[in-house]
């Protein structure tokens, strides 16, 4: 059993419930037996729904008012604490199971993390595990993201969108992203495949966004991931295995001195080597 697992799930879900309030206890104590027994767990189960339906009801209500025309420069805590906390939702619904290797390839500083693409949940299992270590990670994405209410609140904690059918904005998007970075202000991911595999092999890359490394002037982290793709298949009635693999770290004065093309070579070897294993 993994006791740092089972530790952070009852962290998890202890703080979610902590607010119980005290009436509903003095309520089942007046009671005797199983009477008292189904009484304080329905109260319970009650409680717990609608504290989630409130705050599921409320956070949706706050994504309609996010402004996806202004940049968001900064840190946002509190927002990025509400994205981590849907993310986390969203591993205990869909029973992820998740497993990191390779933590020492983990660098001191900021970096970009790039990885292979299987699943929609590639982002959301690799946040909420790298959480685990206070490593705080804003992913690229597609426009189609944006339009989905509850998702759109990741424009507040520097997530970035980028339209590949636009080069110019394209490039902008590379430009803000090197700058949060050279800023300090929050690790940057993304799939140089540009969309998920539907096959167990890797798209061909775009390697522009190699350039985010190589104008911030940080190392590049590579992670293997495998194991999302199933949990379409598995969730909610089966624990789906995922695995990260923090592959290796490539230093910020090779990534300056290598070529887009030569940095998608070596990510793209790793990745496949990672594959075979």
């Amino acid at each position: 059993m993994d006791v740092s697992r089972v530790k952070d799930d009852i962290l998890f879900w202890a703080e979610l419930l902590a607010p119980l309030p005290a009436g509903l206890c003095a309520m089942a104590a007046d009671l005797r037996g199983w009477t008292a027994v189904a009484a304080f767990l329905g109260f319970y189960a009650a409680w717990f729904l609608g504290l989630i339906a409130v705050w599921v009801i409320a956070v949706f209500l706050l994504s309609l008012t996010v402004d996806l025309s202004k940049p968001v420069p900064e840190d946002h805590p509190a927002a990025r604490w509400i994205v981590v906390t849907i993310i986390g939702l969203l591993c205990k619904v869909g029973r992820l199971r998740i497993h990191v290797t390779g933590w020492e390839n983990l660098p001191a500083g900021r970096f970009l993390l790039v990885g292979n693409h299987r699943s929609n949940y590639d982002p959301i299992a690799t946040v909420w595990a790298l959480r685990r270590k206070g490593v705080d990670v804003a992913f690229i994405t597609k426009p189609e993201n944006m339009k989905i209410p509850l998702v759109r609140l990741i424009h507040w904690a520097n997530f970035l969108v980028i339209d590949r059918q636009d080069a110019r904005r394209a490039i902008e998007t590379i430009h803000a992203a090197a700058d949060l970075l050279k800023r300090d202000v929050v690790n940057v991911g993304v799939y140089p495949e540009g969309t998920r595999s539907k096959s167990a092999e890797m798209l061909p890359f775009h390697n522009a966004v190699f350039k985010i490394a190589k104008q911030a002037g940080v190392p590049i982290l590579v992670a293997a991931i495998d194991g999302t793709e199933k949990i379409h298949e598995n969730a909610p009635w089966k624990r789906t295995g995922v695995t990260i693999d923090l592959r290796a770290c490539i230093p910020a004065e090779e990534v300056a001195a290598g070529s887009t093309k030569d940095l998608g070579e070596r990510v793209r070897a790793l990745l496949e080597q990672a594959a075979e294993r």
